[in-house]
């Protein structure tokens, strides 16, 4: 009797283990995806600003 309920007990520990694994990356995954396509539409709906520099010329004295 007590090997069957041992068994019982520690095969419900290691599916309730599994089950809680598994909720938390799959959670930790769909924040991950969200926060990662709000970041890409973010930066889609920038406006692109191009820098112009001027060309700079730098005279030194050769030792």
């Amino acid at each position: 009797m007590f090997t069957s309920s041992n068994r019982t007990t520690r095969l419900a520990s290691f599916t309730f283990a599994v089950l809680m694994a598994v909720a938390v990356n799959g959670s930790m995954l769909m924040k991950f995806d969200s926060v990662a396509t709000e970041a890409s539409i973010a930066q889609a709906a920038q406006p692109r600003n191009v820098a112009v520099l001027e060309t700079v010329t730098i005279v030194g004295r050769r030792i």
